[in-house]
C-alpha cells in the first residue's frame, strides 16, 4: 500500500500531542492547513528535495524530523502507526523562502531523479550550479 504522508501546519507539537492523545491517534479532528503526499517520506523523499533546493548532496539528516506521537514510539515496536513528526525548522524555512521561480526546474529534477534508476542516481545528487 505505501506510505500515507500527510503535512500540516499547526500552532505546536502540543496542540497536535493533546488532540491524538484524547483521540487515541484518531484522525485529527481540527482543520489545519493540510498537503497529502502519498510516498514522500521526510527521510528520503522530501529530503531529496531539499537536497534540491539547497543546492547540496542528500544525507539522511537532511531533514531532521523527530516524533512527537506516539510518546515513547521510538521503543515500541509493536505500534504500526499512526505516527506524527515535526519537521525541523530550517526544513520548513527552506520550504517557505523558496522562489516560486525555481519551482518549475526542481519539479522537473526531482521528477527525474525519482524516475531513475538507482545506478543512475549518483549524478543527479551532485548539487547543480546555476
Amino acid at each position: 500500500m505505501g506510505v500515507l504522508t500527510d503535512y500540516f501546519r499547526a500552532p505546536s507539537a502540543a496542540a497536535v500531542q493533546q488532540e491524538l492523545t484524547m483521540d487515541e491517534g484518531g484522525p485529527l479532528t481540527t482543520v489545519y492547513d493540510t498537503v497529502e503526499a502519498k510516498g514522500i517520506d521526510p527521510t528520503v523523499v522530501l529530503g531529496q528535495l531539499i537536497g534540491f533546493i539547497r543546492d547540496e548532496p542528500w544525507h539522511p539528516r537532511i531533514v531532521d524530523d523527530r516524533l512527537i506521537w506516539p510518546e515513547g514510539g521510538e521503543q515500541d515496536t509493536s505500534h504500526e502507526g499512526p505516527w506524527t513528526t515535526i519537521l525541523d525548522n530550517e526544513t520548513r524555512d527552506t520550504l517557505a523562502s523558496l522562489d516560486p521561480a525555481r519551482v518549475p526546474s526542481l519539479a522537473a529534477r526531482w521528477f527525474h531523479h525519482r524516475r531513475t534508476p538507482p545506478e543512475h542516481r549518483p549524478a543527479l545528487l551532485r548539487p547543480a550550479h546555476h
